[in-house]
């Protein structure tokens, strides 16, 4: 087998088999614009046997408030923190950022500032 980086007569083709496999693949077209966005294509003798996307993400790791912060001041501390996290995203043609979480009440206060909940599993892999 070999790899190399799709061509644009590769898109119809890539664009057939998503559709096909759309009902396990998650398939999220809007992420085919995104700048980090890099598509490679597995061959065999020649023939595409596989093409897959895949394009930056910024993860946020563990937050750590100050033992004791009122909820009003971790609010507004969280509100600069996202800010400040979207501009560095930006600069960096980063157009998603994940965080995980398991505090319910945090979960609800940061789908109110435009995270959206993903409700798959997500797998992790440590270079």
């Amino acid at each position: 087998m070999s790899i190399r980086h799709a061509q644009p007569e590769d898109a119809a083709q890539y664009a057939d088999w998503l559709q096909k496999t759309e009902h396990v693949n998650l398939v999220d077209r809007g992420v085919y614009e995104y700048p980090t966005c890099q598509t490679l294509v597995v061959e065999r003798h020649d023939e595409p046997q596989l093409i897959n996307s895949f394009h930056a993400v910024l993860v946020m790791e563990a937050l750590a408030p100050r033992p004791g912060i009122s909820p009003l001041q971790e609010a507004l501390a969280l509100n600069e923190l996202f800010d400040k996290i979207k501009d560095v995203a930006r600069a960096a043609g980063i157009k998603e950022i994940v965080f995980g979480c398991k505090d319910e009440t945090l979960g609800k206060f940061i789908e109110g500032r435009g995270f959206e909940r993903l409700n798959f599993p997500v797998f992790r892999y440590k270079l």
